[in-house]
């Protein structure tokens, strides 16, 4: 697991980086790679170069972009990453859950606490690896993990599968229904069908309106008029029942 530490507090930052290493220490189990910034912008930068992380612990109260403002950059790039917000105050408790924030820990850092995120910070990441997708192709089969996937797509007898990363991939041709073809898709929390020709990953919308689902990176998807109102309340319901992470 990727994680990122953006705190400018130097003291927190060290105190994390040394919570972290006790952490790696008595679970052996768990691999991670972890990065240190000391500033939002320069974490952006980074991102913005080198791709994003699966998990960033970020202060809330930093010069120029602060956490929330940072986490906001960072859902804007599609990053669906797990955010841990560090704070001194519990104001920002409100605001750190509108980008969909993972957990919320208030500073000085009491180290059982921090370690139980962390392990449900890991207990995630694990079954997110797990949520796999067969995908055959022209040439292969590729297992496609669920988070990556935007939604899918029909055209004629084939389904075109949006991908987080702006590529699109090309499943061979199928025979029957669309939603026969789809069943290891819809077998999924979080995907689901619309219309007859698009499987939708919830954790990607941002917003339904009365023609279409909005995603990441302002895709559409139209919706029939007679499925408006079920799709609104799924889509409500998802995240109502903890979005991305209740869907793993």
């Amino acid at each position: 697991m990727r994680i990122a530490l953006c705190d400018d507090e130097k003291a927190c930052h060290e105190t994390i980086v040394k919570l972290i290493g006790q952490y790696k220490q008595a679970n052996p189990g768990c691999s991670f790679l972890l990065s240190s910034f000391y500033s939002g912008k320069e974490l952006l930068n980074h991102v913005d170069e080198y791709g994003g992380f699966d998990l960033y612990i970020l202060d809330c109260i930093m010069p120029e972009i602060d956490g929330i403002e940072l986490g906001t950059a960072l859902r804007r790039r599609d990053d669906q990453g797990m955010f841990f917000y560090l704070t001194t105050s519990p104001d920002f408790a409100l605001d750190s859950y509108r980008v969909d924030a993972f957990d919320y820990l208030l500073k000085p850092i009491d180290e059982v606490l921090f370690f139980q995120s962390l392990d449900k910070a890991f207990s995630f990441f694990s079954r997110a690896m797990q949520k796999m997708v067969p995908v055959k192709t022209a040439d292969s089969i590729r297992i496609l993990p669920i988070a990556d996937i935007l939604y899918a797509e029909r055209t004629g007898k084939q389904i075109y599968y949006y991908l987080t990363d702006d590529t699109i991939l090309t499943g061979i041709t199928f025979n029957g229904s669309f939603k026969e073809a789809a069943t290891d898709l819809l077998s999924h929390n979080g995907m689901i069908l619309v219309g007859s020709s698009f499987v939708v990953n919830l954790s990607h919308v941002t917003q339904v309106t009365k023609t279409d689902m909005i995603l990441t990176g302002n895709l559409h998807v139209p919706i029939p008029r007679r499925m408006y109102d079920a799709v609104k309340k799924e889509w409500a319901a998802f995240w109502l029942n903890g979005g991305r992470y209740h869907a793993l």
